[in-house]
Parts: structure tokens; C-alpha cells; sequence
């Protein structure tokens, strides 16, 4: 790709990075239902296109991927392109006001950090969905996907009935001012004592709402938990769980989507015009037939003054490595990478010193930023206050 060395940001940013200068992140802004005063996800990133998070430096913004795509191995470093290529693996924030769908993937793995959770949105404990449960898998064992597929399509036909009836009976604008199907049964069914026929088809989704809680692992979570979300894994974040989301980025496999209204991702046998893609429920042999076990992050070095820990994912083979520093006491942290490094602080206080100059590393916060620092930046330091804890996400080489 030629530079666009017309324009005058670009150039500087790059010469920057060149350079071994650090970058800010400003996030791109994923529009979500289930998000947050509509944003979802925030991504720091570097996708192609409009996807792409924005480098900053002093008072120059661009695109990052144009940045990357230009400098690869100085931002990258060269033994991680010549391995995985010109990739920035993905970093986001989630911010969901209710449950997102129920999901898979194929060929992705995911790190939750839990860095807010809101008790009221959550409706009490915050929680998530990891894998099926304890019970489902004792009673179904391997066979446990097909069962959970059969109480999936009774669930769909539930749903599906459910819509029909609150339409054909005049609550479509009842339905759209809602957004949920259910409340707006209920809604219909308390002010309308007689509707029988609405109530029936109310009971029959809760019905089969129960019908497929009995297979979701409902794990209660606070801040601080750190949960990866191996690849295969059944898995949804609840409401009101605020996450740092480290992964690389690929395709997901939805199951289920909750009694949205309209209908984001319809069920097979029940396609909707406007659903944003089908539900994948004919995939669900190729989940994981477990319950997931809980894993621990592994110790990576430690002194007497700070303490480095790996967390879990098992991403290195795929160009992904997270590392939760946590400051013992007011000191440094030094490193001499031969790959960036995305840095973002959980809790506490921290600053990033390279070549004399003095770069705030930013407090994890929905639509902040992030510092990422060049693989040609070579040594620094970071300098930060008791109980600091800062997520550095790099490639592993």
C-alpha cells in the first residue's frame, strides 16, 4: 500500500511510530440494542475501514490500520509480522444494559476481565452464561448439544407463536415501543384480563425459557474476575457486566437472542425481514459437551515488587498473549519487547517513560483510550502506585 504522504497527520503519526513514539487509542463505536446509551462494544483495534480505532499523537489523529499497514514491522515488530502477518490483535469494552445473545465460536477465543458491574441493571448479582451446566451434563452427558438443540427449536416455536398472535391481534406499536416480546404480553395480558389466548402463548415461552435455563452454566462474577471463553464454548455476557474483551477477532455462531423486539437473529423456521442474519442452531454439535472448569492465571515473573501473571485463554499459538501486572508497592515495571504492547490500567495509577519522556497510561473506561507502544519503541518503563493493576496485551514471539 502507497503512504498517503498528503496528508499531513498521517505522516507525523507514522514518523512517530517510526520512531518508537507511543500512540493513544481512541475507540471505533459499535452500535448495540443491548448496549449502554446504544454503544455496545468498543473496539481498539485495528480493522480495515471505518472498523478501525484512531491513532493519536499530540493533536494528530488517523486511522490506525492505515498506520499499521504502513509501518508493520515498526509498530508490529518483525518477528511477529513474519509470523502472523500484519494483525493487531482486538481489545474491547462491552457495556451491555441487558443479556447479549447465547453464542459460540468456531474458531475464536475470548478473555473477559470484569472491570464494572451494575447491580440494579443486573436486577441483583451480577452474572454470565460460561458453558453448560453441571446438571445438563450429568443428565444428557455427551448428548447434552442435541437435547439443548431440541429445547432451542421448542423455544423458537414459542417465541415465534408468541409475535404472531400480539400482531394478528393489533400490538405491533406495542410490541415496537416495548422492544421485548414478553413485556409486552405481560403488558397486554394485566390491563387485558380476558386476552386467554395471548396468556396461553405467554406461558408456553416461559415454559420454554425454563426449558433452555437448564442448560446455560450461570456463573455470578465481581469485579476483578478474570474468565477466558475457550473456542466451542456456550457463552453470554449478563447485564450490567462491564468487560475488557482481549481477542482475536473471527466469526460467531449465535443460538439464541431473548424476546428482542423486532427480531435481530431469527430461528430457522421462522425467518423475519429486517433480522440481522439466522440463528446457527444446526452447529450446536460442534460446541463443547462440558462444563467449562474454572482456570487460574499462571505466575510469569514476580519480585518483590511487582507481580506479572499470564491469564488463561491459551491464545499464543494464535498471536495473542494477556499479562495482568499488579504493583506490591510504589515502583517500576521494565521491559525491552520485540512486540507492541496494548496497556490499559484496571485500577489504580500508572505513567510510561520513554527516552526521558513521561505518557499517562489510561484508566479502562467505556469510550476512553488506550496507550499502545511500538515494537520499535524498544525499552521503557512504567512507574506506578500500590495496588496498580494494568492489562498488556501483546503477540507472544
Amino acid at each position: 500500500m502507497k503512504p498517503d504522504t498528503g496528508n499531513a497527520c498521517f505522516t507525523r503519526i507514522l514518523n512517530a511510530v517510526l520512531n518508537g513514539s507511543p500512540v493513544y487509542v481512541r475507540p471505533y463505536k459499535e452500535p448495540k440494542v443491548w448496549g449502554v446509551d446504544g454503544i455496545g462494544e468498543y473496539w481498539y483495534g485495528a480493522e480495515e475501514g471505518e472498523k478501525s480505532s484512531t491513532a493519536v499523537v499530540g493533536k494528530d489523529a488517523f486511522s490506525l490500520y492505515k498506520i499499521i499497514e504502513n509501518g508493520p514491522e515498526k509498530f508490529l515488530g518483525e518477528k511477529v509480522v513474519a509470523r502472523f502477518g500484519k494483525r493487531l490483535p482486538l481489545v474491547k469494552i462491552l457495556t451491555p444494559k441487558s443479556r447479549l445473545s447465547v453464542q459460540f465460536h468456531d474458531n475464536k477465543n475470548e478473555l473477559w476481565i470484569i472491570t464494572g458491574t451494575d447491580k440494579e441493571i443486573a436486577g441483583g448479582t451480577p452474572w454470565i452464561i460460561t458453558g453448560f451446566s453441571r446438571k445438563a451434563v450429568e443428565l444428557y452427558g455427551k448428548a447434552v448439544t442435541g437435547y439443548y438443540k431440541g429445547a432451542l427449536a421448542i423455544y423458537g416455536e414459542a417465541l415465534n407463536n408468541l409475535i404472531e398472535i400480539m400482531i394478528d391481534s393489533g400490538y405491533e406499536k406495542l410490541l415496537d415501543d416495548k422492544k421485548d416480546v414478553e413485556l409486552a404480553s405481560q403488558e397486554v395480558v394485566h390491563s387485558k384480563p380476558g386476552s386467554s389466548e395471548i396468556a396461553g402463548d405467554l406461558e408456553k415461552l416461559k415454559a420454554a425459557k425454563r426449558g433452555l435455563d437448564v442448560f446455560y452454566n450461570r456463573q455470578y462474577v465481581e469485579i476483578g474476575d478474570v474468565i477466558p471463553i475457550p473456542s466451542g464454548t456456550l457463552h453470554a455476557l449478563g447485564p450490567g457486566v462491564e468487560v475488557v474483551e482481549p481477542q482475536i477477532a473471527g466469526p460467531t455462531q449465535s443460538l439464541e437472542d431473548g424476546t428482542t423486539y423486532p427480531v435481530r437473529y431469527a430461528f430457522p423456521a421462522y425467518p423475519r425481514e429486517g433480522a440481522i442474519k439466522m440463528l446457527e442452531i444446526d452447529r450446536v454439535h460442534e460446541m463443547l459437551p462440558e462444563v467449562m472448569e474454572k482456570t487460574y492465571p499462571e505466575v510469569a515473573d514476580e519480585t518483590d515488587y511487582v507481580l506479572v501473571e499470564r491469564l488463561p485463554g491459551k491464545f499464543e499459538d494464535k498471536g495473542l498473549e494477556v499479562h495482568r501486572i499488579t504493583f506490591k508497592d510504589d515502583s517500576e515495571y521494565q521491559q525491552s519487547p520485540t512486540s507492541f504492547h496494548t496497556l490499559i490500567v484496571l485500577v489504580g495509577d500508572a505513567r510510561l517513560c520513554i527516552n526521558d519522556k513521561e505518557y499517562n497510561i489510561p484508566n479502562a473506561a467505556p469510550d476512553g483510550e488506550m496507550l499502545i507502544v511500538p515494537a520499535s519503541a524498544g525499552h521503557y518503563k512504567i512507574h506506578a502506585c500500590k495496588n496498580t493493576q494494568i492489562i498488556d496485551t501483546f503477540t507472544p514471539v
